[in-house]
């Protein structure tokens, strides 16, 4: 289970790149997003990494990845196994300019198709923030940070 929440939180990191786009005037966001999800559904790790710096940062539950070779790996493994046949949704929330070629962009994300331990169906829903830099044109995440909450029961309820 560690694995597939950090296969998510991979997914999300994708996903709020993408997601900054779909919610923005801005047709390169929209663009990173529509392009991160297609990748994602054709199990294509390549091209999800794509999406990241060469030097990207990505931190999710399956772990640290420094470079977008990392990404990729990380992407290949997840999508030959917890991660196969799944689909991805983003969903961009709000966005921080940092100057007028980068940005903080928050969101969620939710992964549908995933079996559980037991076999039966899941739907894995996170939250993500990516920090994101236009590199000709086009937005590219240079770090990103993926979260799915804890098994029903682990979170204290909100006060």
């Amino acid at each position: 289970m560690k694995r597939l929440t950090g296969v998510v939180c991979a997914a999300v990191c994708c996903a709020l790149a993408a997601s900054a786009g779909a919610q923005s005037a801005d047709p390169a966001m929209a663009k990173l997003v529509q392009g991160y999800e297609q990748a994602w559904m054709k199990a294509d790790a390549n091209a999800v990494a794509a999406h990241y710096s060469e030097d990207a940062l990505a931190v999710n539950a399956d772990g640290v990845h420094h470079g977008r070779a990392a990404v990729a790996k990380s992407m290949a493994a997840n999508v030959a196994g917890p991660w196969k046949g799944t689909t991805l949704a983003v969903q961009m929330g709000k966005s921080q300019p940092l100057g007028p070629d980068m940005t903080i962009n928050e969101g969620t994300y939710e992964v549908k198709g995933v079996k559980g331990p037991d076999g039966k169906p899941l739907v894995i829903k996170g939250s993500y923030l990516n920090t994101l830099v236009k590199k000709g044109g086009a937005w590219v995440i240079v770090g990103h940070m993926a979260f799915a909450p804890p098994p029903a029961g682990m979170m204290p309820a909100a006060k």
